[in-house]
């Protein structure tokens, strides 16, 4: 899954390596070596900012299945079938394992 960032990012190393080539056609040297300073601050700073994103995407899905699993709580209490008990029990164990893999993903994210 490629972030808004992610691919904004694409895009920009796309275009500067595009200048790159130019830049190497037309042999202007200065250029270049401008192009390559250029691309590896761009690269350095994206790659925070990259992580920094991919954590808080992490986080919003723990929080989006922490409010599913809110619903599902809920509507088990007020469930008399146990049919539909049933099916809801599976479904928040089902968010229980995804929960736990997010919580490893963004354990191994952090460090």
């Amino acid at each position: 899954m490629m972030t808004q960032a992610a691919v904004k990012l694409s895009q920009r190393i796309d275009d500067y390596l595009d200048l790159l080539n130019y830049a190497k056609q037309i042999g202007d040297g200065e250029w270049h070596t401008h192009i390559l300073l250029t691309l590896e601050t761009l690269y350095n700073t994206s790659e925070d900012e990259l992580h920094k994103e991919m954590e808080e995407e992490l986080w919003r899905q723990f929080d989006q299945i922490n409010a599913r699993m809110m619903d599902l709580f809920i509507q088990i209490r007020r469930s008399a079938d146990d049919t539909t008990k049933q099916m809801l029990l599976e479904q928040m164990w089902t968010l229980k394992l995804e929960r736990v893999t997010l919580s490893q993903q963004i354990k191994s994210h952090s460090k």
